[in-house]
């Protein structure tokens, strides 16, 4: 209600400021106006605040100790091996001495001389002038052939080829032959173990998260509820106002 009539007040004044200004030059004071300043109000209210935020911490579990069994290796295992030598007999084998081949055979011809009849100048015609029983003729003459003898080669015997195929030789051979080559036989020997009892860790040391919640708190807080104001207020003047 205060600040409502003081805002009123505000109002009123500042609507007769121009009715106040005509006094200054000899009129008459109707009403008088002084300033006046209202200060700011506050208030205290309670407010929440954080005492110690939220945290992990961390609880140790210690480690749990017991009585185990383990397989200790006492003979360890492997691969034995065992050459087996290679096997060898003594065969008899055929085997070629000589091989075949092809010979070629030839006789040469046999040859004689003989003397044969040959012409040595053939028959011709010719035609001359003659002169029969007193008479000059154009005759045909008749030249018969001349002969002779001249040697001659003759083939008496007429020369040949064959082929003589001359079969391969063999013989016996006596060698030796593997049977069975060398291997190498493996035996695969299983590795022995025992079992021990001993004092073991059954389970480790180990942490575990645990989350702390945060505390809060109170306190006060003073806080503005109106801001500061400025104004005139009406006074009243004994003989003026």
């Amino acid at each position: 209600m205060r600040a409502r009539a003081f805002v009123s007040l505000l109002t009123a004044a500042t609507s007769l400021v121009p009715a106040v200004v005509p006094a200054l030059a000899g009129g008459r004071t109707v009403s008088c106006y002084e300033p006046v300043q209202e200060p700011a109000t506050y208030t205290t209210k309670q407010e929440t605040i954080v005492l110690r935020p939220a945290r992990t911490v961390y609880d140790i579990v210690p480690a749990r100790y017991g009585w185990g069994t383990r397989e200790v290796l006492v003979e360890p295992g492997g691969v034995k091996e065992t050459i087996i030598p290679a096997e060898y007999s003594f065969v008899e084998k055929q085997i070629e001495l000589e091989p075949a081949r092809v010979i070629q055979h030839t006789t040469p011809p046999v040859y004689a001389t003989v003397q044969q009849k040959v012409v040595v100048q053939p028959a011709t015609e010719r035609w001359e002038w003659r002169v029969v029983n007193g008479k000059r003729v154009y005759c045909r003459i008749v030249v018969p052939a001349r002969y002779g003898v001249a040697p001659r080669r003759v083939v008496v015997t007429p020369g040949r080829s064959w082929t003589e195929v001359i079969p391969a030789r063999y013989g016996m051979s006596r060698e030796k032959v593997m049977i069975r080559p060398a291997s190498v036989e493996r035996y695969v020997i299983a590795p022995r173990y025992e079992t021990v009892r001993e004092w073991v860790m059954l389970t480790p040391e180990r942490q575990v998260a645990r989350i702390v919640p945060a505390e809060f708190g109170t306190r006060p807080v003073t806080v503005k509820v109106e801001e500061e104001r400025t104004g005139w207020r009406q006074v009243h003047l004994r003989g003026s106002c």
